[in-house]
């Protein structure tokens, strides 16, 4: 019995040092465990998407994401191995900065050789490198899929029949490359070009000889179902002067908002090429989005045809009531326009309860060299209305000024109540065009003044018309893509 109770209470003792041991190695000393996890350890460089098939000569754009956990903050240097003539670009540098535990996405642009063979698969390798703290690099292979029409496999001569390639998209338009201004493709007066945008978040660029003095219209007169184009116009030195995306007034007498082709009709000027630029205003494209632009320009005779570009005034869009623009009192509101034909121009002005008001239209500064009229600009015969707080209950008409040898409007006006008041001018008969300009003036009278109001105010001095384009039939025009670079004459 005793030898039985030694035997167990050994037992136990021995189970007791083996726990005793087990609990020491769990506490073992820190400084034993290693220093470092390793450094790549949690770091990764995923390719997060990829575009389709690239044609010959064109982009497409790959996502790839960096996640550092490297223990600090990092600078990665970007890189590229490039194999079949493929070029890679980094549109935001290449350098990423990526915070400890966290991942930045960035993008990678790839062009395609335009000799590439359609349905390849070109392997490219992108590297990021950092050296601080540590060094650390990171790979990624990358394969650039190339599109356009594969070649149909040929049957083998035991086959009785095989298989036939499927075609892919055809996007070339015949016009293509040209992506931007250096490759603008020339378009001639009065010709019209069939395009199309593909592939997607495609542009194609034009060029022509603009003249001085000329109008010109750029109009899309055919857009297919799908796309949304808009038209922007640069001048020779790539400076923005017009740009159009919905152009809903071709037929003034039937205006349709559901006509959301471009337009841009633009006096030119100064001599010299201009480029114009046609994208989808959301970046779609497709083979089968084809559109027709053409490029006309017009003899414009004695009056010339209005210009939409510089029709508008800086106080535009006022055409409406609840589109009036505020006008202050003692306020002088210069180079107003009515134009187009049928224009109206709507302000809004604060009146106070028996104070007295007056407000006018002033066309003198503007009637030109030839004095037709010494009070008024040619063509010029404004017709002010002056309406209640809502807009719509006539208070006041006035045509011409009483007792004046002018064909300008002023009405006085003493409210009876405070709040904004509205006042509508136009022109007689609804003409207009854009050399038709008036000043607008709102005057606050002083308590017992009898010399307010435009009489007593001198006009402005009148502003000399510059002399017109001096013609040069044989001037030839540069139309090189490239705004910097000037014909060589040949030897």
């Amino acid at each position: 019995m005793n030898s039985r109770l030694h035997l167990r209470n050994a037992a136990l003792a021995a189970f007791a040092v083996l726990l005793v041991f087990l609990l020491a190695v769990q506490q073992f000393p820190a400084s034993a465990a290693p220093l470092e996890a390793p450094l790549a350890q949690g770091n990764a460089l995923d390719l997060v998407s990829s575009p389709p098939p690239i044609l010959p000569g064109q982009t497409g754009t790959f996502r790839f994401r960096i996640t550092n956990n490297s223990g600090s903050d990092r600078t990665f240097t970007l890189s590229a191995g490039t194999s079949g003539g493929v070029t890679i670009t980094f549109p935001s540098g290449n350098q990423v900065t990526v915070t400890n535990g966290g991942s930045t996405e960035f993008d990678v642009i790839a062009t395609v050789p335009t000799n590439a063979v359609a349905g390849s698969s070109l392997q490219q390798t992108l590297s990021a490198t950092s050296t601080s703290p540590t060094s650390l690099t990171l790979s990624r292979p990358f394969t650039v899929v190339v599109g356009g029409n594969t070649p149909t496999p040929t049957a083998s001569a035991t086959a009785t029949t095989g298989p036939t390639a499927t075609r892919g998209p055809v996007c070339r338009d015949g016009f293509e490359s040209d992506n931007d201004f250096r490759s603008a493709r020339v378009i001639d007066v009065q010709t019209s070009q069939e395009r199309t945008i593909c592939p997607a978040g495609d542009e194609d660029w034009l060029v022509f000889g603009g003249v001085q003095g000329k109008v010109y219209t750029i109009d899309v007169s055919r857009m297919d179902p799908g796309i949304d184009l808009s038209l922007e116009l640069f001048d020779s030195n790539l400076n923005s002067i017009a740009f159009n995306d919905d152009f809903f007034n071709r037929d003034p007498s039937n205006p349709n908002p559901g006509d959301i082709r471009p337009r841009i009709t633009i006096r030119i000027p100064a001599d010299g090429p201009y480029y114009i630029r046609v994208r989808d205003t959301a970046g779609r494209g497709g083979v089968n989005y084809f559109y027709v632009i053409a490029l006309l320009d017009e003899s414009y005779g004695p009056t010339p045809t209005n210009v939409r570009e510089i029709c508008q005034d800086l106080f535009e869009p006022d055409g409406l009531p609840e589109q009036a623009r505020l006008i202050t009192s003692n306020e002088i509101q210069e180079d107003r326009r009515l134009c187009p034909a049928g224009d109206a121009d709507w302000v809004t002005f604060f009146g106070k309860a028996g104070k007295r008001y007056i407000i006018y239209t002033d066309s003198r500064r503007y009637r030109g060299r030839n004095v037709v009229n010494g009070e008024t600009q040619a063509g010029a015969d404004t017709v002010m209305i002056l309406t209640d707080r809502d807009g719509v209950s006539l208070i006041d008409f006035n045509d011409d000024i009483p007792g004046g040898s002018s064909l300008d409007s002023q009405i006085e006006f003493t409210p009876d109540v405070d709040g904004f008041y509205f006042v509508q001018v136009k022109n007689t008969g609804d003409i207009g065009n854009q050399f038709i300009r008036y000043d607008l003036v709102l005057l606050l009278c002083l308590p017992g003044q009898t010399d307010c109001g435009r009489a007593s105010v001198p006009g402005t001095p009148v502003i000399p018309l510059s002399p017109g384009p001096t013609g040069t039939p044989d001037q030839e025009f540069n139309l090189d893509p490239s705004p910097t670079r000037t014909n060589t004459p040949t030897p």
